[in-house]
């Protein structure tokens, strides 16, 4: 009785065996992705020799940003609050205009006279007692002093004119996003350049390969990866007074499905990620599941203005020349990694099915015996 109930369990594996195909599975075989290339539903490309890897990913070309408004980065700019220190001998125009500072530069009788809270307004322009108003936005501050001296020639005897920006509102750069001291950083006559401004901002927060960097100037923008940016590039643009710069996070990403020990999308800790090392962070395939023939990359490939060509490349990993491609195989941003099922886990699975059946009811029968 018991071989003929044993002999029941084989004969009913037997008879739901070809049912195999219905059993979950992780996804296609390598022989099912193989026809659908073949049915030209997207492009499949074998990846046997050096020849037919795909180009790594090229450095990134950041857009160009309109010329320095004016020669000087660090020119006076609308919204500027200045401060006026106005030097002057024998009868003075300024006297008790505001708190004074004595300065003997060019006369033993010479008085400063100092006058704070100056605003440049929307249309460039400040106002100033004795000169009226004066277009200062461009102008660096020795260039404004010189224009307030010629003005209060034949009024004043000597005067000397010394401008400073108290508060650089609209002579800062503005920077925000994901790094340790958003805000406006001033501009100085060190003509700081763009990773100057992320420096002093304190730097950035997280790594550089999940952020990317804009930067707007009169209305134009320039984005690109943070990792990309150095001095060759948009890293080393003269900044001026009115620039937007944004930290982003955006991270640059790949996912591994399938047959893999772990399925997951990961990031780029790195700026170039081989194919080799995007597995082994996966944990490798698995190796009751997965088919190590039937390793593919899922990528859409830029052809022409006609748009994107869906392409497959396909490695056999039982071949050890494979391992040495997949080193040279480089991912791109959003790239699928498919590991392949072996179509024989399909009747190991109908028999794993089946014992889960049965084994609790054996040794259920074992106990009550």
């Amino acid at each position: 009785m018991r071989q003929l109930k044993l002999g029941s369990v084989g004969l009913l594996a037997l008879a739901v065996l070809p049912g195999c195909a219905s059993l979950p599975i992780t996804g296609p075989t390598g022989r099912e992705i193989a026809r659908a290339g073949h049915k030209a539903s997207f492009s499949l490309v074998e990846v046997a020799s050096t020849a037919a890897l795909p180009s790594a990913p090229e450095q990134w070309q950041f857009a160009a940003l309109p010329p320095l408004a004016t020669a000087d980065a660090n020119a006076i700019a609308r919204g500027d609050v200045l401060s006026m220190t106005i030097y002057e001998v024998g009868v003075r125009l300024f006297s008790g205009v505001s708190s004074s500072t004595n300065a003997q530069q060019f006369d033993p009788s010479a008085k400063g006279e100092r006058i704070s809270g100056l605003l440049v307004d929307d249309q460039g322009i400040v106002k100033l007692p004795y000169v009226g108003e004066v277009k200062a936005a461009g102008l660096s501050t020795a260039q404004l002093s010189r224009e307030i001296e010629r003005r209060l020639a034949g009024k004043s005897e000597l005067p000397q004119v010394n401008v400073q920006i108290d508060q650089p509102n609209g002579s800062a750069v503005i920077i925000s996003g994901e790094v340790n001291r958003p805000g406006r950083v001033p501009l100085t006559g060190a003509h700081e350049r763009l990773l100057d401004i992320i420096t002093i901002a304190g730097g950035y927060r997280g790594r550089d390969t999940e952020l990317d960097v804009r930067v707007e100037r009169g209305g134009e923008i320039s984005e690109g990866p943070l990792s990309e940016l150095d001095r060759s590039n948009l890293g080393g643009l003269t900044m001026q007074g009115g620039d937007r710069v944004n930290l982003i996070y955006k991270p640059r990403t790949y996912s591994i499905l399938g047959s893999a020990s772990k399925v997951d999308q990961f990031t780029f800790t790195q700026a170039k990620v081989s194919l080799v090392e995007a597995i082994a962070k996966a944990g490798g395939m698995n190796d009751n599941l997965a088919d190590p023939a039937a390793v593919f990359v899922f990528r859409f490939e830029p052809k022409d203005i006609s748009g994107d060509v869906p392409t497959v490349y396909h490695m056999n990993m039982m071949k050890p020349a494979s391992y040495l491609l997949a080193q040279k195989f480089m991912l791109h941003d959003k790239d699928v990694i498919y590991v392949g099922s072996a179509a024989a886990n399909r009747p190991s699975k109908l028999v794993r099915i089946i014992s889960e059946i049965f084994t609790p009811v054996l040794l259920t029968r074992q106990l009550t015996q």
